[in-house]
């Protein structure tokens, strides 16, 4: 089976193909402004390399945010519409999730946190068991300071992600004992990984229309809008 990952949830922007569970092929780079029209042109490089094109892909694993929205939207609609053409499954996964899958093998706590702006992060608890992650705090928005007596109930954990990397000194200062870890922002290839092991659990999607972006706080232009309209009225 061929599986097609794609994540672009953040800047860091990554294609993954895999060969059941073996990974034949990460790309990766940082995209800003331009993601809508670099990201067909990187699918095709991708899939030409591999000598592969869509058609050859049974499954497909896309990023759902939290993140970037105008990233988020523009990877699910492309995914959406190659896999819609082929008649494929696909799997939604959170970026909150793929980060914490980094660290499949430990068994600590591990705590995703993505920076959010305003003071707050976007985080998730997970542990791993046989390979496969457990949730154990739903994926959230909080200011910063609310994590505290959220998580301190979980003992030896592993802080990891860009709210962990922006908020480094308060998580040293609440949680002593703890560890701050990142590693590679990409997550094409954690998500794919994912997508495998749903997949073989019978969770995913062929209705496309369902799949839908993960968003804790609602866009920008939707709240400038709301406030705009309150303003009229």
């Amino acid at each position: 089976m061929n599986l097609l990952s794609l994540e672009t949830s953040s800047q860091d922007v990554s294609i993954a193909v895999f060969k059941n569970e073996d990974i034949l092929l990460e790309y990766n780079f940082s995209s800003r402004d331009n993601l809508s029209a670099m990201l067909v042109p990187s699918l095709e490089f991708v899939l030409k390399s591999l000598d592969l094109s869509m058609g050859n892909i049974d499954l497909f694993g896309v990023g759902i945010g939290p993140g970037l929205f105008t990233g988020i939207r523009i990877g699910l609609a492309t995914l959406k519409g190659v896999a819609f053409a082929e008649k494929k499954p696909l799997v939604g996964v959170t970026s909150l999730m793929a980060l914490a899958f980094k660290f499949v093998d430990t068994e600590k706590n591990v705590i995703s946190l993505i920076d959010a702006k305003k003071g707050e992060v976007y985080l998730g608890g997970y542990r791993f068991m046989g390979g496969e992650p457990v949730e154990l705090i739903p994926p959230c928005l909080l200011k910063i300071n609310d994590i505290v007596p959220l998580l301190e109930k979980f003992p030896d954990k592993i802080f990891t992600g860009s709210g962990a990397e922006k908020h480094k000194d308060f998580l040293v200062h609440h949680f002593s004992g703890s560890r701050q870890l990142n590693r590679s922002h990409f997550l094409a290839n954690e998500i794919g990984m994912i997508a495998w092991q749903q997949f073989r659990r019978k969770r995913y999607l062929t209705n496309l229309q369902s799949l839908s972006p993960f968003y804790l706080r609602k866009p920008d232009a939707e709240s400038n809008l709301a406030v705009s309209n309150a303003i009229l009225d």
